[in-house]
């Protein structure tokens, strides 16, 4: 008797539940802050698959469009290397927490836990003040403008490079088959550097003049782009599903976007049975 009324309380509440109640919706979250709820099946290594409430039609994003990806139980499962960039940006500095509730709170130093499933940030208030937050509970987080060293770094390595660039290309176009290799390239570098009597060097190149103008204005330029588009503020969760962020959150890294590509390349020789061969074989021996 009581293993049938166990039966029957099961079937009734299953009949007359509401599958929207159970199922666990997913929050879809693009580098510009707009939200899509929806059900996912399935993340590949380039697109993110799902279907919404209304549909049972599949449909698919692809991840460079993606922030992160969390569930109703506040769990995230996916995060792109732009959310953890900008994590790794804002560890140790001074600033502001704005909640999705409203109150803001000022901060002397942040650090984010590495369990990324569940993220939460401990905030130091003050020296004997600490808590934590939950990540997903926090609408931004403004830090103080110290964060512009990462600006004032672009600014010199792409200008820096740029020159070291020109020079390499200068070399090819004016390559003398009659000469060595090495009083070729020094010829071009040689430009750009400055007066240095102890290496022998005796005067300034003649682009070291550019190069040593260039620069700052590289680096002043980036600073101010960065200020201009708000750089030191960090968007996590919207408001509203329907409120973009105040800024995109995608992080430009050439470091990056070359690893991304040099993936791809070796997932398509993966798929090749020659390629496939050669890639185990390198691994082994990496090993």
């Amino acid at each position: 008797m009581k293993q049938f009324a166990i039966i029957f309380l099961f079937v009734v509440s299953t009949l007359y539940s509401e599958p929207d109640k159970t199922d666990v919706n997913h929050m879809i979250v693009m580098l510009d802050g707009e939200t899509l709820t929806c059900f996912v099946d399935s993340i590949t290594n380039d697109k993110v698959f799902f279907h919404r409430e209304e549909s049972s039609e599949i449909e698919s994003i692809r991840l460079k469009k993606v922030y992160y990806i969390y569930n109703d139980f506040d769990r995230v499962f996916y995060y792109s290397w732009s959310f953890g960039e900008n994590i790794r940006r804002m560890k140790n500095r001074k600033g502001w927490i704005h909640m999705i509730a409203g109150d803001t709170i000022y901060f002397t130093n942040i650090e984010f836990n590495d369990d990324m499933v569940k993220p939460e940030i401990f905030a130091t208030i003050n020296p004997t003040t600490s808590r934590f937050i939950p990540l997903l509970e926090v609408e931004k987080v403004i830090t103080d403008y110290t964060i512009l060293h990462y600006s004032i770094e672009r600014g010199f390595f792409y200008s820096f490079y740029t020159f070291l660039i020109s020079a390499t290309v200068d070399v090819r176009l004016k390559w003398d088959d009659s000469r060595r290799l090495s009083p070729q390239v020094w010829d071009q570098y040689n430009d750009l550097l400055p007066m240095a009597s102890i290496v022998g060097l005796d005067k300034n190149g003649v682009t070291f003049e550019s190069v040593s103008f260039l620069i700052p204005i590289s680096v002043l330029t980036s600073m101010i782009y960065d200020l201009w588009k708000n750089k030191h503020e960090f968007y996590f969760t919207p408001v509203y599903e329907d409120k973009k962020f105040g800024r995109n959150m995608y992080v430009f890294s050439l470091g990056h976007i070359t690893y991304g590509y040099t993936k791809k390349i070796i997932r398509k020789m993966e798929n090749t049975k020659l390629g496939g061969k050669v890639i185990q074989w390198v691994r082994k021996k990496i090993k």
